[in-house]
Parts: structure tokens; sequence; C-alpha cells
């Protein structure tokens, strides 16, 4: 049979659901002799079909083609989803994008998989319509990954925008990250003696409810360790929206203009405004020494 093993989906967090997926196709990659090509869609489908409710991404485009290859497949494709794309009936799509785009001759998707106008299709259409080209479907049971329940974007979404990022980790099989690049703050970090990276997330991307975090942070080749604030700084008269503040332990240089990327760990508390500088500056140094006791065992 010609063709590759195609991994289909919009793979959003690159979780553990997408994970086993993944790892199916590999398997009949290396089963078949054929190379195997993880395909996920660009823009998110929402952002097209409901344009502004799309929701906050879990990981950014770049981040999870990154993922992916890291996970040993040969190529990673981007589906452009437009209004176009959402029209094509089930059998348009299996023809013209898995088949005619993708050269797939064996397409892997998640159980609860849907596909083509108004999600028409499901397993069983894809099962018969890659027959009908000289191909074959292979779904992978995303149930049963976290005792019984199934594993999704959304649900590991509503997690991380609580706050409750050591739960999404397990369901990501990593922390959580936020990238971004290191911008100029206020400097109230500075003046009371704990310098914070300000960090300017990639738009649309998960971002942490409010609070303090235990987190690592990527630097180049470097990872520190960090207690992180996500918030609008209450004890100075509150800001308009949540910034991400990371102050890196045993760290020493310029971060500004750098781009990097925040692990979120554990969360240590809520954030709370204080009576006044002093009892900020007490918290913090309780805050610091909780964050590193949490890093230590990733450090």
């Amino acid at each position: 049979m010609r063709g590759v093993v195609v991994a289909i989906g919009n793979f959003d967090g690159v979780h553990l659901g997408h994970r086993a997926v993944l790892g199916r196709a590999l398997e009949e990659g290396r089963a078949r002799g054929m190379r195997v090509v993880a395909a996920t869609f660009h823009p998110h489908p929402r952002a097209v079909l409901r344009p502004g409710e799309a929701p906050p991404l879990l990981t950014p485009l770049p981040v999870r083609r990154r993922i992916i290859l890291g996970l040993g497949v040969d190529e990673v494709r981007v589906i452009r989803f437009d209004g176009k794309l959402s029209r094509k009936s089930p059998e348009e799509f299996v023809r013209e994008v898995l088949v005619g785009e993708l050269g797939a001759a064996v397409a892997v998707v998640g159980e609860n998989f849907r596909f083509g106008h108004r999600a028409a299709g499901d397993f069983r259409e894809l099962e018969r319509l890659m027959r009908s080209f000289g191909g074959e479907a292979v779904a992978v049971p995303v149930r049963g990954l976290d005792g019984g329940e199934e594993v999704s974007s959304s649900r590991i979404r509503r997690l991380v925008l609580e706050g409750r990022v050591e739960e999404a980790a397990r369901l990501l099989g990593r922390p959580h990250a936020v990238c971004g690049r290191v911008v100029e703050g206020e400097g109230r970090g500075s003046r009371i003696g704990y310098p914070t990276a300000n960090v300017r997330p990639e738009e649309g991307v998960a971002v942490p409810g409010r609070g303090v975090y235990a987190c690592t942070v990527r630097v180049g080749e470097g990872r520190y360790a960090a207690c992180t604030n996500v918030g609008v700084a209450p004890t100075f008269g509150g800001r308009s929206e949540s910034l991400v503040e990371a102050h890196l332990l045993d760290f020493e240089g310029d971060l500004y203009g750098l781009q990097i990327e925040v692990e979120f760990l554990r969360r240590i508390r809520g954030e709370k405004k204080f009576g006044g500088v002093e009892e900020l500056r007490e918290q913090i140094a309780r805050d610091l020494l909780e964050a590193r006791r949490i890093t230590n065992a990733t450090i």
C-alpha cells in the first residue's frame, strides 16, 4: 500500500489523549514501513465557526509543532481551517484533504473524531470512506486515560483558567507553559527587593487564573526555579489586566526582550491585597521559600 499514516486532530495541548493517537500512528507506521504525518488544524475551528468565541489555546502552533515532532513523527502538516473547509462534506474532506493533499493510506483518529460540514462524519463514516479510496482508518480510545473520564482540551483549559495547574499537568503529561517576551514593567518588584520578569504572553494563550505559583522558567538552554504572580497587583491599586510576573531564583542577568517559557507547577496561594509594602514583602519571602521547596525536585 502506498501513502503515509496520518494522525489527524486539533491536538491543542498535545495531551494524553492526543499522545495516545500519535503513539498509535507511530506503531502503524513502523508496522507498515510508512512515514507518519500529524495533521493539525489552524486556526481553531471555533474561531471560524463562531467568531469571537475561540477558546484560549493551550499550545500556540509553533509550540504544538515542536512537541509533536518531539514524539517522533516525521512531519507536521497544518490544515488551514476556513469557511471553505468547514463546508466540505465528509466525503469531500476525505477525498480532497485526507487522501488528496495528505496522501493518507491509514488515518488514525481519536474515537470521538468528527469531521465534515456540521461535523456530520464520525469514525464509522471515516472508516467507510477510507476503505472506498483503498485505505484504512483506526480509532484510538481516549476514555479511561484518567479514571474513565475523557481527556479533552476543553477540560484541561478549564483547569488552567481556574488555576488548578497540577491537575492540568497530569492530563497534559507535562506542566502547562506560557511563552512570551519579557517587557519592561513598572519596577515595583525591584524596588521592594524582588525583581520580576514581566512576561507578555502570546495572544490567545490560556493563562492560569490569578494567584502565586511555583514555576520553572526556561531561558535559552537554562532552566530556573521561579515564583510567579499572575494578577493585577491589588496592593498597589490594581490594573486593568492580569500580568505574568516571574521572580527567577538563582538567576543573574538581563532578561528584557528575551523570549522565555514559564512552566506552572503548583498554585501556592490566591492573589491578595496586603495592608502595605512591608506585609507584602514578608509574604513574598514566604512564597519564595515554598516555590524553592516545590521546584527542588524538578531542577
